[in-house]
């Protein structure tokens, strides 16, 4: 029969949590398998560096800000005994992960508070897949506002564009003051007018971006068909595509216009940043029962803390750009069924879409 200490030894070692022991200067007295995991340091490491917690886990808020006071050595004072925290650490690899770790004391037999045990979950995961989902409703809200939105500005719009249509006219009629200054008045509004009227458009877009008419389409012939239409505007600005299909791909059910404008807006986006040329690879291939396509580029890339944003409704880096473009694309993509991340290479940006086949 195993000794009751080998049984907790060996449960020990086999937890998914992960434990870590520490007395009041931090010091780690036990650090399990699943704690070595979620971070990424052994526990010979941390001996041999004599790291202490705040060394391995930098705990921090969602801010960016080191937390102020270790919610382990509160407990340190006896006014509670247990106490759960939910936080970021950063790992041995300089990435962050969503942890929520339950404190606990251990008395010595005097009834001393010797050490506190720390037991960690790696939430990151159930974060993201969290912050999607109320994203999604989130974007799904935006979608049914907009397309009421736009549709409320639309019609005022083209009263307001109708009777500067008439000033301008007026204005060549009679010989008012100076025709320049007011010509140049007629010219900024105008260019408000087609400014909003073109936000009202990509409003209705996304509105209706994961409204679907699927149909059995052979992926193939839907990249020769986009690149017939987008090599003529690549070529003026001096964009070099090239493409790998993956051949005898099987048909799959998705609405073809709605992919066309999804794929559309990544490479436009791609030509646009690119304006002293460059080249673009479109590889589409079959991997695992999805169709994962990659569109790469050679342009100057997305700065590191835009990553997050660049899916983000109305959010834009380009100069008169309305921010819907991409919201739109992940919108078609997610309503397929599919995935779209974005990719930093060494050099440029990456998109990856991935479509289930069946």
């Amino acid at each position: 029969m195993v000794e009751n200490r080998n049984i907790q030894d060996i449960a020990l070692q086999h937890l998914n949590d992960g434990v870590f022991v520490f007395d009041k200067d931090r010091r780690i007295i036990l650090f399990n398998p699943a704690c070595e995991k979620i971070v990424g340091l052994s526990r010979e490491e941390i001996i041999r560096n004599d790291y202490n917690c705040l060394d391995i886990f930098k705990c921090h808020s969602s801010d960016g800000l080191c937390l102020t006071i270790c919610p382990g050595l509160d407990l340190f004072d006896g006014k509670r005994s247990k106490i759960a925290r939910e936080y970021l650490i950063k790992t041995k690899d300089g990435k962050e992960k969503w942890v929520i770790t339950n404190y606990s004391i251990i008395e010595s037999r005097n009834n001393k508070i010797e050490y506190v045990v720390g037991v960690m979950r790696d939430i990151t995961e159930e974060k993201m897949f969290n912050d999607e989902f109320v994203r999604a409703k989130t974007l799904s809200t935006l979608g049914q506002y907009s397309n009421e939105l736009a549709h409320e500005i639309k019609n005022p719009l083209n009263s307001i564009n109708i009777q500067m249509l008439l000033l301008e006219r007026e204005i060549g009629k009679h010989k008012l003051g100076s025709k320049k200054e007011l010509y140049e008045v007629v010219k900024v509004v105008k260019e408000e007018i087609n400014r909003l009227n073109k936000l009202a458009r990509d409003c209705l877009n996304f509105s209706k971006s994961g409204d679907l008419k699927r149909k059995d389409e052979d992926i193939g012939q839907i990249f020769e068909e986009l690149l017939t239409l987008i090599n003529p505007h690549a070529d003026l600005n001096g964009i070099n595509i090239r493409s790998r299909i993956l051949k005898g791909c099987p048909r799959i059910l998705i609405d073809k216009d709605k992919l066309k404008q999804a794929l559309l807006n990544i490479i436009i986006n791609a030509i646009e940043v690119m304006p002293g040329g460059g080249e673009i690879d479109i590889n589409a291939s079959r991997k695992d029962g999805f169709l994962k396509i990659s569109i790469k580029d050679t342009g100057p890339g997305v700065p590191d803390d835009q990553h997050d944003k660049i899916f983000d409704l109305f959010y834009s880096t380009k100069s008169g750009g309305t921010g819907v473009g991409l919201a739109i694309t992940k919108n078609i993509i997610q309503a397929h069924g599919g995935n779209i991340r974005f990719n930093r290479p060494n050099k440029g940006a990456e998109f990856i879409i991935e479509l289930p086949l069946s």
